[in-house]
């Protein structure tokens, strides 16, 4: 996800701008992958930051920190 995340953010080096272009004109499942995170991006994008209620943000803490320690 970082490489598609470079790419669209045009943090990649050229040659790997090139590979990864190369790559996307043969593989139609990475051409929807893309898509589908660029689609992500601009919806965030739009949405913008709000502040999470406390409760909402301890409690999504706890998720987090449950699943990652098991």
């Amino acid at each position: 996800m970082r490489l598609l995340a470079d790419f669209i953010e045009g943090q990649l080096p050229p040659d790997e701008h090139a590979a990864l272009e190369n790559h996307l004109a043969r593989c139609s499942s990475c051409v929807t992958q893309l898509k589908t995170y660029q689609s992500t991006v601009s919806i965030l994008r739009t949405i913008g930051e709000e502040e999470l209620p406390e409760e909402l943000r301890w409690t999504l803490r706890s998720f987090v920190d449950r699943r990652c320690n098991n």
